[in-house]
């Protein structure tokens, strides 16, 4: 097999699983009741940090700055995120979950990280170990391939 025929199949089960990821956000009525998936978004990803900027959470929910700014600001209106000016340098506007936010994405994130427990029950340590390896060496590359454009 070339690794054409290997990207191919990987899409393919990458889109099962995102597939089956998102029927889980589906399901979690508690949070898509308070928010819309485009919100959800912008609180996991302001959840994975203590503390982000605006343009760097736009970049991490792959969305222009002015329409993260818009999310952005009924998360602030809802009082689940905090916003605030850089002292080092006052155009930099820094965001982070306030405690109600906090709540929330954990929340938010008790159905994938449950989704990802059944995925892993599968495998033993070993095999999980390994997956963990791989998506982290591949989280790394999208990383530094963002950070090189």
């Amino acid at each position: 097999m070339n690794l054409e025929d290997r990207a191919r199949r990987l899409t393919d089960h990458l889109q099962t699983v995102m597939e089956e990821a998102e029927s889980v956000d589906k399901k979690n009525s508690a949070v898509r009741e308070k928010l819309s998936w485009q919100e959800i978004r912008v609180l996991r990803a302001a959840g994975r940090q203590e503390c982000c900027t605006m343009s760097g959470l736009a970049d991490a929910i792959c969305l222009s700055l002015s329409s993260a700014t818009g999310l952005i600001d009924r998360l602030v209106g809802k009082k689940l995120i905090k916003r605030d000016r850089s002292s080092e340098d006052r155009r930099v506007v820094q965001v982070a979950l306030t405690e109600e936010g906090k709540e929330l994405h954990e929340e938010a994130m008790a159905g994938p990280v449950e989704f990802a427990r059944g995925m892993l029950k599968g495998l033993n340590a070993e095999e999980q170990d390994a997956l963990l390896g791989l998506f982290r060496k591949i989280s790394e590359r999208i990383k530094l391939e963002k950070g090189a454009a």
